[in-house]
């Protein structure tokens, strides 16, 4: 799929790097869910760790510009530089969520029931565990994608990942209209959770713009 010119080795840098800036803003996020599960934390630190992840997602951001900049000097064709800035950006969206849900908890200002900490520090750990086999699976896109075309079952595991987080969703979403709070706070609750499990879903959908990337590529 990929040629081997120094110009095209620079955008496989740059794609790395791009990516582990995305990593880097979900694991300030995941420190950030940590923090809030924590009763003894304050507002004033996970304000501070909302704006860690703030930055981080920034830091991301500019990253993907420059990555999208670099590939006009890779010896692509039209299409696979069509598929590599859908893939750069869907990830880009991860910063993006795990920004928005961290503002939404600060802005917000609401506490994380005692009863649910631990459910939310396992989905953004599983989270996590997807987002690093998706960086391998993007990896292998450059070096070995004839192997990555014959057997993908790696992204079959970021889907077996999300599937697990789907199941703790649901479970929370159930518990969460049984609490003894009003209507508004548990729609806020369930808003959160939502806007929590989402980023596993993006990953999710990132590799499924790879099988299909590969899949119109197989000879």
């Amino acid at each position: 799929m990929f040629t081997k010119s120094k110009n095209t080795k620079k955008v496989q840098t740059m794609i790395s790097e791009q990516i582990q800036d995305v990593k880097d803003c979900l694991v300030s996020f995941e420190s950030f869910i940590r923090a809030a599960c924590t009763p003894e934390t304050v507002f004033e630190t996970l304000d501070s760790l909302a704006a860690g992840v703030g930055e981080k997602e920034a830091i991301a951001d500019r990253s993907l510009r420059a990555m999208i900049d670099s590939l006009g000097a890779g010896s692509y064709l039209p299409s696979t530089r069509e598929d590599l800035i859908s893939i750069a950006t869907k990830c880009d969206s991860v910063a993006n969520k795990c920004e928005g849900a961290a503002n939404m908890l600060v802005f917000q200002r609401f506490s994380i029931p005692v009863e649910y900490e631990d459910k939310l520090i396992d989905i953004v750990s599983i989270t996590h565990n997807q987002f690093d086999i998706l960086e391998k699976s993007i990896e292998m896109l450059f070096s070995k994608f004839d192997e990555l075309t014959k057997d993908h079952h790696i992204l079959d595991d970021i889907r077996h990942l999300e599937s697990d987080v789907d199941k703790i969703e649901q479970n929370l979403y159930r518990h969460i209209f049984q609490l003894d709070l009003g209507l508004a706070e548990k729609n806020q609750l369930a808003k959160f959770v939502e806007n929590v499990c989402d980023i596993s879903d993006t990953i999710e959908n990132i590799a499924d713009k790879i099988q299909i990337m590969l899949i119109t590529r197989k000879a």
